[in-house]
């Protein structure tokens, strides 16, 4: 079993072989939920094209981009563990 060290800034390099076996390439965003003490998911978020932005996620009337951005990465993250 490879094995990763969490460093003293809560840095993680993940094990070439795991990048390997769960398709992860340097840039891919990672959704990380707790599901018990010791007991991480990640997922491998989809890169989208601004278009596919637009067409997902369409914005409508005024915006509050710092409060309104932690709702928008919440739902993005829960459709994608969804799809």
């Amino acid at each position: 079993m490879p094995l990763a060290r969490v460093l003293a800034r809560g840095q993680v390099t993940l094990p070439r072989e795991v990048r390997r076996q769960a398709g992860i390439k340097p840039g891919d965003a990672l959704d990380v939920e707790v599901l018990g003490p010791g007991r991480l998911q990640f997922v491998v978020l989809p890169r989208l094209t601004p278009r596919q932005l637009r067409d997902r996620y369409p914005i409508e009337g005024p915006i509050d981009e710092a409060a309104d951005r932690p709702a928008w990465e919440a739902e993005a993250a829960a459709e994608t563990l969804r799809g």
